[in-house]
């Protein structure tokens, strides 16, 4: 039999035998995710090349609890457990806001005027930022409770807080607070307004609500009567003035009550809401009223004789606040994201950078899937699910990740840090040294080399001191990789060489962004402009990457050192031929998948991990023919 009929028939093999087949497991455990997407009703096997699934994460916030709108297109969301966030674009793209902030559990976001904000929070009291959230610090001087549900403000300048003790003021914008509970006593203050002329109107918990007129030494308990089917209900949670100044509060369970004339008279307005548990009133500047509840957000064009429900587009009924803003775009923060609503028109929704926190990079070991996010942290799979692996680290812009037999080992924008495998806890990793890590890796006897703009630092005693790789030039690191007991790393024109315990110099012929493993004594590098394969004698460009986008990551296959992969800002790409030529992968319903890819693992059984900024992690399938197989099979090489 010829070679070339030996290699058709391998090749055909491969293709409808299925080389790498979806199901197969690398190890015992199961392949994580694999279950449920082949279980999903739109699952289509994977084709040819490159196949995509979402893993549906990971998800990085869930119940929104507070927003708040700024000048231009600003906005700032308060979740329940991951802090604070800030866009400046409407809620196209978000960013953490959480520097300074003790507590991640928020209540409320209030915005006093341009630059000045307040966060109140669960455990940790009130936080002041003066410039829009980029820093926070504590507004505490003077409270003596530190869960802060309501921030109000008068045109006088004058601050009121609701807490779990009562009102507090402060006349020096959050400075200094003192207790302003007359007639109160200490009661969960949920909701504070005040009306054109300075009456104050407090919704509390279990005893209704309070009035205070300007100028009274006591808060009097005004607000009774809420009764529905006979049982009268004492919680109110929200507060709103309407057209006209009227006064509208919306109860735990009761639903929206009335109040026109500032007398003891309120009428129960509830036709058309189908459930009676108020979590949020606004309104607008027309005077349409909007109610928050557990099946969504319902509108009154008539003062609250009729409601209406407005869900189109929304796919989460569960409203946590509303806040309009001057222009009367509607936000609506519910149990799983962030919506925006404007009047004639459905829903859209604002948290895909809230909800899926773009991955910077992935690995995979005996735990599973590991990822590093741009503001929510690091993940693991378990289970089929994402779960937060957060304990200890203080900042949760992950960069990079490097995993050994026994740490795993990640840079922040706050430092690095280290965890044993089978632990959950982070520990800081002593760095005193005044430059800022800007890769890593582990080698196979455990030493931890960290490449800076000052050259390579490596640490023998699990990141406790370290040292300057002396043999390698002083400069900024480029690129590092290892592999084993082969450490490459690029300084400024030079490719430095790590291999059985000597170092030696390779010059390159430009400074490459990107490294790949070693091969029978070869390299694998990469530019912008060219893929290179080199040694001691010399460099030689073998291929081109594709020309749409800007390369993020070069990664060379496991077991087959032809089989090149790029994840760029147009997608992810693959080569079967050292890079002379790419395919585009696609996602499982057929279309080219182009979104940006920050990372890629791929696997020996066939399987890539993807590490994108904004749909989080993918899985695919990699079914492209293999040429470097065929040639190690016809024993070519």
């Amino acid at each position: 039999m010829t070679r070339g009929k030996i290699g058709a028939i391998f090749l055909a093999a491969m293709v409808v035998g299925g080389f790498f087949v979806f199901s197969r497991k690398p190890n015992p455990a199961p392949i994580p995710f694999v279950k449920i997407i082949q279980q999903r009703p739109d699952y289509h096997p994977p084709g040819a090349g490159i196949t995509l699934y979402h893993t549906g994460g990971p998800f990085g916030v869930g119940v929104v609890q507070a927003v708040a709108a700024g000048r231009d297109q600003a906005l700032f969301v308060g979740t329940y457990g991951e802090g604070v966030f800030r866009s400046e674009d409407g809620g196209a793209h978000w960013v953490p806001a959480n520097i300074g902030l003790n507590d991640k559990f928020i209540l409320n976001i209030t915005r006093v005027k341009e630059g000045l904000l307040f966060a109140g929070t669960i455990r940790a009291g009130l936080f002041i930022s003066h410039d829009d959230g980029r820093q926070w610090s504590s507004a505490n001087l003077g409270l003596e409770n530190t869960e802060v549900h309501v921030v109000a403000a008068l045109p006088t300048k004058q601050l009121f807080a609701g807490t779990g003790q009562g009102v507090y003021t402060s006349h020096d914008q959050g400075g200094h607070w003192v207790p302003f509970n007359e007639g109160m006593g200490s009661v969960l203050v949920r909701s504070i307004v005040a009306d054109k002329d300075g009456v104050l109107y407090a919704a509390t918990q279990g005893r209704g609500i309070f009035k205070r007129k300007p100028g009274e030494d006591q808060w009097r308990e005004w607000g009774r009567g809420f009764y529905d089917q006979g049982m009268e209900e004492r919680t109110v949670r929200t507060l709103v003035i309407g057209k006209n100044g009227t006064l509208f509060a919306g109860t735990l369970s009761a639903g929206v009550f009335r109040n026109e004339d500032g007398g003891t008279q309120w009428n129960r307005v509830n036709r058309g809401l189908n459930n009676l548990s108020i979590r949020a009133l606004v309104a607008d500047q027309r005077g349409f009223l909007y109610a928050g509840t557990g099946e969504g957000v319902f509108y009154s064009e008539n003062h609250g004789e009729l409601w209406s429900p407005w869900h189109e587009g929304m796919t989460d009924l569960q409203i946590h606040t509303l806040a309009v803003n001057e222009s009367g775009n509607l936000y609506a923060g519910t149990g799983g994201g962030l919506f925006f609503g404007r009047w004639g028109a459905p829903w859209r929704s604002l948290h895909k950078g809230l909800l899926i926190s773009p991955v910077k990079t992935i690995g995979y070991d005996k735990e599973g899937i590991t990822v590093g996010t741009d503001g929510k942290g690091m993940f693991r799979s378990r289970n089929n699910l994402w779960i937060a692996d957060n304990v200890g680290l203080v900042n949760l812009s992950v960069r990079t990740m490097a995993r050994g037999a026994t740490f795993i080992y990640i840079v922040t924008d706050g430092g690095v840090y280290k965890r044993q495998l089978g632990r959950h806890r982070w520990d800081p990793v002593e760095w005193v040294l005044p430059w800022k890590v800007a890769s890593i890796g582990i080698d196979k006897a455990g030493h931890v080399y960290a490449g800076t703009e000052a050259g390579l630092f490596v640490s023998s005693n699990h990141g406790k001191s370290w040292t300057r790789v002396e043999p390698v030039d002083p400069g900024p690191v480029t690129a590092l990789a290892l592999d084993g007991a082969e450490v490459l790393a690029v300084v400024s024109d030079a490719v430095w060489i790590k291999s059985a315990g000597q170092w030696e110099k390779v010059t390159a012929p430009s400074p490459f962004q990107f490294l790949a493993w070693r091969d029978r004594g070869r390299l694998f590098a990469a530019t912008n402009d060219g893929i290179w394969k080199g040694d001691q004698s010399g460099w030689m460009k073998t291929g081109t990457p594709p020309r749409e986008g800007r390369m993020i990551s070069f990664v060379v296959h496991p077991d087959d050192r032809d089989v090149l992969y790029i994840g760029s800002t147009s997608g992810l790409y693959v080569s079967a031929n050292g890079g002379e030529s790419w395919h585009h992968a696609h996602l499982h319903g057929g279309g080219v998948y182009e979104r940006q890819v920050n990372d890629v693992l791929p696997m020996a059984d066939g399987l890539v991990w993807l590490a994108t900024e904004e749909e989080g992690v993918l899985l695919g399938v990699d079914r492209t023919p293999k040429r470097g197989n065929l040639k190690r099979f016809l024993n070519l090489r």
